[in-house]
């Protein structure tokens, strides 16, 4: 599996810049989430994340929409999921969990409202997301590419040297 799809990079990123792929891996936010498992691993505390992902057919879970508006949290999640589990809501624990550790800008055609529904900061192109990711790592920003974050096993070994590095 790692002779395939790992990668082993010297350490964590200011800024990740993660594509699910395109279509089907990013036809919605619950496929969309793998795309997080990823490129949470390689951006560093306080960093930011930019996902690439279509998202047309929005979240695809009423569970999922109504989890995410019923808890301000990853915590609260996890409680509701401990005192009934319900499939859809799950992945709103999935997608919650990665944002305590960066900032995520979702580039999308998805509506603002959904976006932001899902805790995603909403970037209407990557320029715009670029700046906002800026704003959070700073101009001298590490910046990791993965364009197909869904599929990318990253592994970190060290510390990570200033510039672009494709993952």
């Amino acid at each position: 599996m790692d002779e395939v799809y790992g990668v082993t990079i010297d350490g964590p990123s200011d800024i990740v810049i993660a594509s699910c792929g395109g279509y089907p891996n990013d036809i919605n936010v619950y496929q969309l989430q793998k795309t997080m498992d990823n490129a949470w691993c390689v951006v560093r505390e306080g960093g930011a994340v930019i996902i690439i992902g279509e998202c047309e057919g929005g979240s695809d879970s009423a569970a999922l929409e109504k989890t995410m508006r019923d808890n301000p949290s990853p915590e609260s999640i996890k409680a509701a999921l401990e005192k009934r589990f319900v499939i859809g809501a799950n992945k709103a624990f999935a997608i919650m969990r990665f944002m305590k550790r960066a900032k995520f800008i979702l580039v999308s055609g998805m509506e603002k409202e959904m976006s932001e529904l899902m805790f995603f900061e909403h970037a209407a192109s990557m320029e715009e997301a670029m700046k906002k990711a800026g704003d959070i790592a700073g101009c001298d920003a590490n910046i990791i590419l993965m364009p197909q974050s869904g599929l990318t096993l990253p592994r970190i070994k060290n510390n990570l040297p200033t510039g672009f590095f494709l993952v």
